[in-house]
């Protein structure tokens, strides 16, 4: 075993491995030539040297953005395009690395961050040039992180027999780029206009804005074992954004986001209704009144229901493999369902998927489509819930305490050197129920505990947020009401066993990985959801001041 790591390590640092024909563009040539480079001629006094070396470039084009408030267009908003460089780079050897350890004197948002550069000149001198600065500071972090590693596993006398780098067979996967769409200017303009003038007919809105942003987005990915791919990724973003102060002078907030792939017939329909539903919503808040503490039965529209999965079930299915600190005993990033294989986890209602492979759901695109990972492997589908029971995790190369392999989950973002991560998470119903059924079954519940009314949740919010609004459901006539000034509470992954009936008509809910990353990074697609009970505690914010002059 030794014999082989020396003649892998070997052939790592002589030259980087390119199994197949790289895609001959400025990004490829650069991260080829400068890889090669680190790899033979990087080398700090003292310190060992690189044996892995990972690029990831990401190419954000921003066209030109359309935007309206209550009729009048904004001035033409364009962006400068954006390209950005991350660096992965791990010294030692497979067997004892400087990856999967927190910097000591870093703070937890930057202790296993990438080295990253973002607005880079979009040449091949420009890259090389970003490339080159890049690298020599993440060689720099790793021999410091090499340092504090291996004096930590000293402290804590952690055997050295496991390896702390499995790579698994490395994959090449590069779609064709599309060039960019033209798009008709326009006519979005005439439609931001017509839809934010509704706001006009509320003397109550003080902003009504509705903006579209298209994106495009190209990633080119290579590592020093021959991994990569190259993907283009194109979408439009439609924001509603309303300001307002409700009935009781209270200033509200309400926003909902939209990623479309294209602007067809269909989509035009799509919008319309979008925007008539965001209209009714706004109104519904103005005339909301204050809630108190209620503890029952609560119904999640499927916006709400993929907020709640994010929060519960997501994050705690992702960095299963815990980082060493000499800070801390226990990694908090570090999912807390990782030890909970086979047990279960989830309700029997519905069983629950990752699908890397899936680029887009009913025209809108996924964010956490993924060809091939972080690390140059193929990502597979994932069983990830059935019978209520946890049945996979998502895997990376850096070995947990079972020794299974990545299975191709490994994602780098700009808050993370690559670690394990979903992607696309699909929720099916077992026995889907409509939306009047789901309604009836709430009302049946409180019926049974003798509440006057439940609750029906639009949004879910996090981190003691107050909702903006929720909606009662009367049990004796259905009767529907607005409220406001209620936050969840004590909501725990424990609440994913509280699940007792799902929706027939999953949307799809998109989750932003971080700076300078305009596309989502996942997606929860889930229909509604019904769960056995919620608390839900009004919060403590008082009436804001009005306003000395009356609107114009």
């Amino acid at each position: 075993m030794k014999k082989y790591l020396f003649t892998l390590i070997s052939i790592l640092v002589a030259v980087p491995i390119f199994a197949e024909k790289l895609p001959d563009n400025m990004y490829f040539n650069a991260m080829k030539d400068e890889m090669a480079r680190t790899l033979n001629q990087l080398k700090r006094p003292g310190a060992p040297r690189p044996f892995y070396v990972a690029y990831k470039l990401e190419n954000v084009r921003l066209l030109p953005a359309v935007s309206a408030s209550l009729g009048a267009l904004y001035p033409a908003q364009t962006r400068d395009d954006l390209l950005n460089v991350s660096v992965v780079l791990d010294i030692g050897t497979p067997q004892s690395d400087s990856m999967g350890y927190a910097h000591d004197s870093y703070s937890a948002n930057y202790a296993y961050s990438p080295e990253r550069e973002d607005s880079v000149a979009k040449s091949y001198d420009g890259i090389r040039q970003a490339l080159w600065e890049t690298t020599d500071d993440a060689y720099l972090f790793a021999t410091e992180v090499y340092q504090q590693k291996q004096a930590y596993k000293r402290l804590k006398n952690i055997p050295q027999d496991k390896p702390d780098f499995v790579p698994g067979k490395q994959a090449q996967v590069f779609s064709s780029l599309a060039p960019l769409p033209v798009m008709d200017i326009p006519r979005l303009q005439a439609w931001a206009q017509a839809f934010s003038a509704a706001g006009n007919t509320r003397n109550y809105v003080e902003q009504f804005i509705v903006s579209f942003q298209p994106i495009q987005q190209e990633t080119y990915y290579l590592n020093s074992l021959g991994g990569a791919y190259q993907q283009s990724r194109f979408a439009i973003q439609v924001e509603w954004k309303a300001r307002l102060r409700n009935q009781d002078g209270y200033k509200k907030e309400w926003k909902q986001t939209l990623f479309l792939s294209n602007l067809d017939a269909k989509t035009v329909e799509t919008l319309q209704q979008k925007n008539a539903e965001f209209l009714q919503a706004v109104d519904d808040i103005y005339h909301a009144r204050k809630a108190s503490t209620y503890l029952g039965p609560v119904l999640l529209a499927p916006g709400a229901a993929g907020q709640f999965l994010q929060e519960t079930l997501v994050r705690n299915l992702q960095h299963i493999t815990p980082l060493l600190s000499a800070r801390t005993e226990t990694d908090e990033s570090a999912g807390k369902l990782r030890g909970k294989l086979g047990l279960r986890v989830f309700s029997n209602a519905a069983n629950v998927y990752d699908r890397p492979s899936v680029r887009e759901f009913n025209g809108t695109p996924l964010g956490g489509f993924m060809p091939v990972d972080d690390e140059g492997i193929l990502a597979e589908d994932l069983t990830l819930i059935t019978g209520g029971k946890l049945r996979a995790l998502p895997r990376s190369s850096r070995p947990n305490e079972k020794g299974a392999k990545s299975n191709g989950h490994a994602r780098l973002t700009p808050a993370t050197l690559p670690r394990e991560r979903l992607t696309n998470v699909f929720v099916e119903a077992k026995n889907p129920l409509s939306q009047a059924a789901l309604e009836q079954q709430l009302r049946d519940k409180c019926r049974e505990l003798e509440l006057e009314y439940c609750y029906i949740l639009p949004i879910y919010s996090t981190n003691g947020a107050a909702l903006t609004a929720a909606q009662r459901l009367y049990t004796k006539d259905g009767r529907k009401e607005t409220v406001y000034g209620l936050k969840l509470s004590d909501v725990t992954p424990r609440s994913l066993r509280d699940i007792v009936a799902v929706g027939d008509t999953p949307e799809v809910t998109s989750v932003a990985a971080g700076r300078n990353v305009y596309l989502p990074a996942q997606s929860v697609v889930t229909p509604a959801l019904l769960l056995e009970e919620l608390e839900l505690v009004p919060d403590d914010a008082k009436p804001d001041k009005a306003p000395f002059v009356k609107k114009p």
